[in-house]
């Protein structure tokens, strides 16, 4: 099986992404922000994340850098995401994060691996307490 991130497990809908910001939980960790909500499904999901990215136009304003940010941070997630993925298939729930780039400057993938790391397991802490 192929380690990707699938079409499925992005979030594109305008509906989706309102639910963030009207039930969502938040919480920062430079140079991000991340708001995440859960939402229960009636059986044990094939996928039990899902995610957005938002790297603002307003900070950078060539597509080329909000693009090139965007794939640090999806690479980082994709090769990180699987005890995060395990602890909620245990549940009936599907997490939805949507990370938001905070920071004025571009950084190296070196800087952001650690801190999507950290996010993963803080989020995986919150959730690995639910399922006690």
């Amino acid at each position: 099986m192929k380690n990707r991130l699938k079409k499925v497990e992005r979030i594109s809908k305008k509906e989706e992404i309102d639910l963030f910001f009207k039930s969502g939980t938040h919480f920062s960790e430079f140079p991000f922000r991340i708001i995440y909500y859960t939402q229960t499904v009636e059986e044990n999901s094939a996928i039990p994340v899902k995610i957005a990215l938002s790297v603002p136009k307003k900070k950078f304003k060539k597509a080329v850098e909000r693009n090139l940010l965007k794939r640090r941070i999806k690479e980082a997630y994709r090769i990180n995401n699987h005890e995060l993925k395990e602890t909620l298939r245990k549940t009936t729930n599907q997490l939805h994060i949507l990370f938001i780039y905070t920071s004025p400057k571009s950084t190296k993938y070196e800087f952001i691996e650690p801190k999507i790391i950290l996010i993963l397991q803080r989020l995986q802490g919150i959730y690995a307490k639910n399922i006690q």
